[in-house]
C-alpha cells in the first residue's frame, strides 16, 4: 500500500490569509504573475449576466406592473436598462483608459468610482469558473495600478509611504530600504495588515506602495484606495507563502516613479541593482 506524502510546514509563520495553506507549492502559489484580461474578463462576464438577469426581472414583473398602470412597464423597464447603461459605459471607459493610459474614467460628484466594490464579484464568480483567487487577485492589482497611474499626482518623498511584507528576503528588505532612505521615503516593514492600517493611520500618507501577496493587497487597497492611492506590488513565492519571498525591484521602482517621478529616483537606483 503506497503511503501518503505528508508535508510539514516549518520556518515559517503564515499570515491571516493563507490559513487555509496546506503546504502544497502549486505553481500559482509560486507565481501568480498574469495580465488585466482576467479581471476585465471576468467584470464583462459579470456585466453579461446582470443585463439578463435585469430583463429576466422585469419580464417577471410585467403583469404585476401593468395592474398598476399601463406605462409602469416601460418606466422600470428604462431605469434597468439605464441603470445597466451606465455601468457597462463605466466600463468601456475603464478598458479605454487603460489602453491608452490617460484618465477617461467615469466620475460620480467630482470623484471616481472604485473598482474594490466589484472585488468581491470577481472573486465569486472567477473562482466558480476555475480560475484561482491569487490570479484573479494578480489581476485586479495590474488594472488598478494603471488606473492609478492614469491620475497620480506627485508627492513629496516624505508623503510617500512604502510598506514591505515580513517574509521578503532579508537582501531585498535591506536594498530597498537603502533605497527609501537615500530618497528619505518612510518604509515600514510589517506583519500583516492590522500593523499597515496602524502606520498608515499615525503617518497620513499621500500615497501608498505596497509589496505582499495578493491576498493581502486586495485587502489593503479594498480598505485604503478610496481614500488614499495606493500602488500594489505583488511578491514572488519560490518556497510558498510567507517564506523567502521575492519581488520585482523594476516594477517596485516604476511604482516609486509614478509617485515621485523618474528623475528623483535615478541618483538612488543604484541600491536597487
Amino acid at each position: 500500500m503506497k503511503k501518503k506524502r505528508i508535508i510539514h510546514i516549518q520556518d515559517r509563520k503564515l499570515g491571516d490569509e493563507w490559513i487555509d495553506w496546506k503546504g502544497d507549492l502549486k505553481e500559482t502559489d509560486k507565481n501568480s504573475d498574469t495580465g488585466k484580461r482576467i479581471f476585465l474578463g471576468v467584470l464583462l462576464v459579470t456585466i453579461v449576466i446582470s443585463g439578463l438577469i435585469s430583463l429576466l426581472v422585469w419580464y417577471m414583473i410585467t403583469p404585476r406592473l401593468n395592474q398598476f398602470h399601463p406605462l409602469l412597464p416601460l418606466i422600470v423597464g428604462a431605469v434597468f436598462l439605464a441603470l445597466w447603461g451606465v455601468f457597462s459605459l463605466w466600463f468601456l471607459l475603464m478598458v479605454v483608459s487603460i489602453l491608452f493610459e490617460k484618465d477617461f474614467f467615469m466620475r460620480l460628484g467630482g470623484k471616481e468610482i472604485s473598482l474594490t466594490f466589484l472585488v468581491p464579484i470577481a472573486l465569486r464568480l472567477g473562482t466558480r469558473i476555475g480560475i484561482s483567487r491569487d490570479r484573479i487577485g494578480n489581476s485586479f492589482v495590474r488594472v488598478s495600478n494603471t488606473l492609478i497611474r492614469t491620475t497620480a499626482q506627485r508627492v513629496t518623498p516624505e508623503k510617500l509611504l512604502i510598506l514591505l511584507p515580513r517574509c521578503l528576503q532579508r537582501s531585498l528588505i535591506q536594498r530597498i530600504t537603502d533605497f527609501s532612505k537615500r530618497l528619505k521615503i518612510p518604509v515600514y516593514t510589517v506583519p500583516g495588515g492590522e500593523k499597515a492600517r496602524e502606520i498608515v493611520y499615525k503617518l497620513r500618507p499621500k500615497a501608498i506602495i505596497g509589496v505582499a501577496c495578493e491576498r493581502d493587497l486586495l485587502n489593503g487597497i479594498q480598505e485604503i484606495m478610496t481614500k488614499i492611492p495606493v500602488i500594489g506590488v505583488p511578491n514572488r513565492r519560490p518556497e510558498g507563502p510567507c517564506k523567502n519571498t521575492t519581488v520585482d525591484l523594476e516594477e517596485f521602482e516604476k511604482a516609486v516613479q509614478t509617485f515621485l517621478g523618474s528623475e528623483i529616483c535615478l541618483f538612488a537606483a543604484n541600491e536597487l541593482r
